[in-house]
Order: structure tokens, then sequence, then C-alpha cells
């Protein structure tokens, strides 16, 4: 080794691997309100899971411990005389006599819940993706006609909406329903959602299908979709979620397809009797009524939770 590299090498200063942050005050504070903020949050989430727990617990008690102490563990967990009771129960009469089981029930609330959401947001995927990436007349109007249409409430049009319905012959239609959704195209949140990621893609890839001889269609469906398909899934969830446990729809628009949420609520209605006299019956019935929910949680978390890269460059 000669001189003057020596000389560099003694002169050089040893590297450091960690990086030690210098403690003050200011660093102190701000290690504090992070775990105060974790600590929050594990309790927020652990409290979420108290009344499911409860409901689930307590519909396996006798409705006599039940009046006893409502918080008290079940005595035995054999007990399901309540959810022979409420499968029994989860049914609706229409005024006309026709009436329809649980199992039926539990189908119009499955093509509801499956098809509403699917349809709403792969038409909002849609209209996000054009209004991104193609320009032309009347882009910006659609653009802020969707954001309108998400911020001013829209009061007493539900006589109005009704007759029109009624009129074009969509009332009572479940087909006609689900094409004719008032948010078809923009659905609410999650159209800003797919706008943002669509805006943060480049047009390049849609490029490199052109050149490769491909479409417009399979630019969308080879490069853009599937790397939407996180969000576009969160949403068919959150969406499934929120179809299933819809009542309101049946009840007003589709009486002659009532869902599994309307018999449940007719269930709760019709109850009779002494106060509290059949509590934990009707707890079973939302034991059971959760059921769909929780077994697409489990079976889409993987993919929901997934990292997919947006991008064409790995680093």
């Amino acid at each position: 080794m000669t001189r003057l590299a020596l000389g560099v090498a003694l002169k050089q200063k040893p590297r450091h691997t960690h990086y030690h942050r210098k403690i003050t005050p200011v660093v102190v504070l701000d290690e504090i309100v992070k775990w105060l903020i974790w600590v929050v949050m594990i309790v927020y989430s652990l409290s979420l899971l108290i009344l499911p727990i409860w409901m689930i617990l307590s519909s396996f008690r006798d409705i006599y411990s039940y009046n006893l102490n409502p918080f008290a563990w079940p005595e035995q967990w054999g007990y399901f005389d309540n959810y022979r009771v409420a499968y029994e129960n989860l049914k609706v009469r229409l005024t006309d006599g026709t009436t329809y089981n649980f199992f039926q029930l539990a189908l119009f609330s499955l093509i509801w819940s499956v098809m509403n959401p699917l349809i709403t947001n792969f038409f909002t995927l849609l209209m996000a993706y054009v209004i991104c990436k193609y320009k032309f007349p009347g882009r910006k109007f659609l653009y802020n006609f969707g954001i309108v249409l998400m911020i001013i409430p829209i009061i007493g049009s539900l006589p109005s909406a009704m007759m029109v319905k009624k009129a074009l012959g969509i009332y009572d239609n479940m087909f006609l329903m689900l094409l004719t959704s008032p948010v078809g195209c923009f659905s609410g949140f999650g159209f800003l959602l797919f706008y943002g990621a669509f805006k943060s893609m480049p047009w390049d890839y849609a490029e490199a299908v052109f050149v490769d001889g491909g479409g417009h269609w399979q630019a969308f469906l080879r490069c853009y979709f599937p790397m939407v398909l996180p969000i576009f899934m969160v949403q068919i969830v959150l969406g499934f979620i929120g179809s299933w446990n819809d009542y309101s729809t049946f009840m007003l628009w589709l009486p002659s397809t009532p869902n599994l949420a309307y018999g449940l609520y007719l269930f709760q209605e019709n109850a009779t009797g002494v106060a509290n006299s059949n509590v934990v019956e009707i707890l079973a019935g939302f034991s059971i009524v959760i059921i769909p929910t929780v077994i697409l949680y489990f079976a889409s978390h993987r993919l929901i939770n997934s990292n997919f890269m947006i991008g064409g460059i790995k680093g």
C-alpha cells in the first residue's frame, strides 16, 4: 500500500451500520405520542370486537339466565334451540299470501349482494378510466358532475323516483334495479379512488399494448385493471357487506323479492310476549346473517392486503 493510500485510509472515519438519533425532549415527546396512538388504536380495535363476541355468546343462552345477567358466560354450549327458532322464523309472508322461507331469502340476498356492488363498481371503474386517460369533449363536465352527485344531497326525491320507476317498469324488478342504480357510474368515494389510482399510472403501458397489436380494451384489461384490482376488491367486499345488510331497498323498491335482512327485520319487529322474551333468539338470527360476510372476509383478505406493484420499473 502506498503512503498516499495509507494516509487516506487513516483519515477516513469508520462507517456506522446503525443510525443513532440524538435524544432530545422533542424526540422523547415524539416517541410518547407514537406509543399513545398505538395504544389508542389497539384499544379501539378490541372494543369493536366486544359486541359481536357478546352477541354470539348470548345466542347460546336461554332467556332465563339472560334476564338474570345479560353479560354472563354461557352455561352450556350445546344450546342451539335459539338458532332453530330463528331459522324457523326467518321468513317473509307477502300480502298476496306468498311465503318465502330462509333459503329463498338467502338466495335473493346473495344475488343482490354480489351483483349490486359488482355492476356498480365495474361501471364506476370504467367511467373513472375513460375520464382519466382519454381527452374528449365533456370530460371535465362528467368529472364535475360526479363530484356534484357525491356532495349535494337529494332530499324529497323518493315519491318522484317511485313514480318514475313504476312508469318505466323498473319498480319491483331486481334485474332492472341493478342496471339502473343511481350510483351506477359515480359510486361515491369509489370513483375518486379509481380516478386517483389511474392518474398515477403512465400511458406508456397502453402504448406498449398498441405496439403489440392490441386495442384499448386489451390495454385496460391487461395493464390497468390488474393494478387497481386490490382497490376494486375492497370496494366489492364493502359493497357486499352493505348490500347484504340492506333491508330498506327491498322494503321500498323490491317488495316481491325480500332478502334475509328484511326477514330478520320482520322477525325482530314481530316479537311478542314479555320484554326480552326472545332477545337471545334475535341474537341467534343476527349470528346466522353475519356468517357470509365473515366467510367473505377470510376468503379475500389475502388479495385485499396484497401488495401490487404500480409501475414498470423494478428497484
